[in-house]
């Protein structure tokens, strides 16, 4: 009787398999495909006499698929153009050109000679990788004159998959929100989130890359730890993106 109850197909849950084309679709490829942000960045800097300096800046950036290559390996990659402007009646004006790419079981993005692995497939709500396999982590950066190393204990794991979502002015039906890092500590704050709507790709983001030598004084200050980041951040950026077109 325990045998037979065992193996009861009815107490079973059924295999569901992976619909590889749908999740395909967070990271869509394909030559002629734009999308448009808005993006609002903080940035902070050392000031005179020990201030902070926060420079508040608002761009529009515009990402079109314009060509393909085959990359290293053999595989084929997708030219992506980087345009940006000042206002909304500015021209597009491209600033730099990076590639993407998408296996079976990767999706690749090289931005800035930096090649983020964004995606693997399949995934579901348990997911984890290493999203910078191919960066080192202690690489520095400069971000307004200031060096900083944003990369640190990155771990991308995915937060939630087909969940509907309102970014910007779309009602999207279908998102998969990646967290890529969430860590803070007495001198540093990295965090770092992605949102991808099916048929569209990248439709949010929002990282913080701060450093601080708030906690360092002596005395230590009473609020060090509870000090909101965006007053006691010394140097990097805080940058949100959302979308405002697409085709």
């Amino acid at each position: 009787m325990l045998l037979y109850a065992a193996c009861d197909d009815s107490e079973q849950t059924p295999f569901q398999p992976v619909d590889l084309g749908a999740q395909f679709a967070y990271f869509p490829v394909q030559v002629g495909k734009y999308v448009e942000y808005r993006v609002d960045s903080v940035i902070y800097d050392f000031g005179p006499g020990g201030s902070t300096v926060r420079d508040s800046v608002t761009k529009f950036v515009r990402e079109e698929t314009t060509d393909t290559f085959r990359n290293k390996a053999g595989e084929l990659a997708f030219v992506i153009e980087r345009s940006e402007r000042q206002g909304m009646a500015d021209p597009w004006v491209v600033q730099r050109v990076w590639s993407a790419s998408r296996s079976a079981t990767q999706a690749v993005r090289t931005e800035d000679n930096l090649r983020f692995l964004r995606l693997v497939f399949p995934f579901d709500a348990r997911t984890r990788w290493n999203g910078h396999l191919w960066i080192d982590s202690y690489l520095e950066v400069e971000i307004a004159g200031e060096r900083l190393r944003p990369f640190v204990n990155w771990n991308y794991r995915v937060d939630s998959v087909d969940v509907p979502a309102l970014i910007g002015a779309f009602a999207f039906d279908s998102v998969l929100m990646v967290s890529e890092v969430d860590e803070t500590n007495a001198i540093e704050r990295r965090l770092s989130r992605a949102w991808y709507a099916k048929s569209v790709g990248l439709v949010r983001r929002e990282q913080w890359i701060l450093d601080s030598q708030y906690c360092n004084q002596i005395p230590s200050p009473a609020d060090c730890l509870t000090r909101p980041w965006e007053e006691k951040a010394q140097k990097g950026y805080i940058l949100r993106q959302v979308i405002l077109r697409h085709n």
